[in-house]
């Protein structure tokens, strides 16, 4: 599975190609679809994406027994919907789809910011906001997330 961490801005040009992080794409040259899916968040002004085998791996839990509430089921099959894939060219880029573009308000420059088994792409200056905000609620609530597991020793 593929594994994106880091936060990467890089400049989209006037066609719409913007260079994925090579780290990230390094995280999915095993992958069968060279590129990566990219979809709306619903959360807020991004762009969600990940590689094509989480796709597949969501695909088949919809298929066998699983404990999506009704909600959850709809709201996965609006993602697979709205799911653009997105292929690498020669340098490593990818062209956004103007409705991607418009929905998390991007001009010239594309932040990829790394979470895990998927990323976001962001205008910068939506995401900075996003992470004061984020920032500020975590000193205010006194959150401090364990993360799991935690190597022996530590």
């Amino acid at each position: 599975m593929a594994l994106f961490l880091s936060t990467v801005l890089n400049k989209m040009d006037s066609k719409c190609r913007v260079s994925v992080p090579s780290n990230f794409r390094n995280s999915l040259k095993n992958q069968s679809f060279k590129g990566v899916v990219a979809f709306p968040s619903y959360n807020d002004n991004s762009i969600d994406a990940c590689g094509i085998e989480r796709m597949e791996k969501i695909s088949n839990s919809l298929d066998s027994e699983n404990d999506y509430s009704r909600d959850e089921f709809d709201l996965i099959s609006l993602y697979f919907g709205e799911a653009e894939q997105l292929p690498f060219d020669k340098e490593g880029r990818i062209i956004l789809p103007k409705k991607l573009i418009n929905h998390a308000q991007i001009e010239n420059n594309v932040l990829f910011v790394g979470l895990g088994p998927t990323f976001k792409m962001w205008n910068p200056n939506h995401y900075e906001n996003k992470k004061k905000s984020m920032i500020k609620k975590a000193i205010s609530n006194n959150i401090n997330p364990r993360l799991k597991p935690i190597p022996k020793g530590m």
